[in-house]
């Protein structure tokens, strides 16, 4: 099952008790989740969310930290755990409100932020490492209007893409 069946499903039930926030550009409404982990297509939020591959396939696998954002198929992932974990669908991790980090994330998270395409996208991993969110300003075709909008989910990590 999708993410954004899920999202349609929870979004409903937060709907009433005003728990949604200002729907974004391309989600019909987004729910707040500080942090978001796909697990067999069912979506785990925050508490539920597991934080660590070896504890979510019962120590078979390596300790590999899980990032907001990942998806794992556990029969692929518990019995393979040295392939790399995958990540949830743009308009999931934009539904969502997952922060998305500049210097790691694929040109498809990328993707995900308000006002950013595929040209775009590109652009921002060509022109990596950022040491702040700011530095996109040198990208071609992000002025302050498009950053301003990009902000709220960009995020700068400066450390090495985690190995998995």
């Amino acid at each position: 099952m999708r993410v954004a069946v899920l999202l349609t499903i929870v979004a409903a039930s937060l709907a009433a008790a005003g728990a949604l926030r200002t729907p974004s550009s391309r989600a019909a409404t987004s729910v707040p989740c500080g942090f978001a982990v796909q697990v067999d297509g069912v979506l785990l939020c925050d508490d539920a969310a597991p934080r660590d591959l070896a504890g979510l396939c019962g120590g078979a696998a390596r300790a590999a930290p899980l990032r907001s954002g990942d998806a794992v198929v556990r029969a692929e992932q518990c019995a393979a755990p040295w392939r790399p974990v995958g990540r949830m669908a743009g308009d999931d991790l934009d539904a969502l409100a997952v922060p998305v980090d500049l210097n790691h994330a694929s040109v498809a998270e990328l993707e995900s932020l308000p006002g950013i395409g595929p040209s775009l996208a590109r652009a921002i991993v060509e022109g990596r490492p950022y040491g702040s969110v700011d530095a996109l300003r040198r990208v071609p075709g992000i002025g302050p209007a498009r950053l301003a909008a990009v902000r709220p989910r960009a995020r700068v990590d400066a450390s090495p893409a985690p190995s998995r």
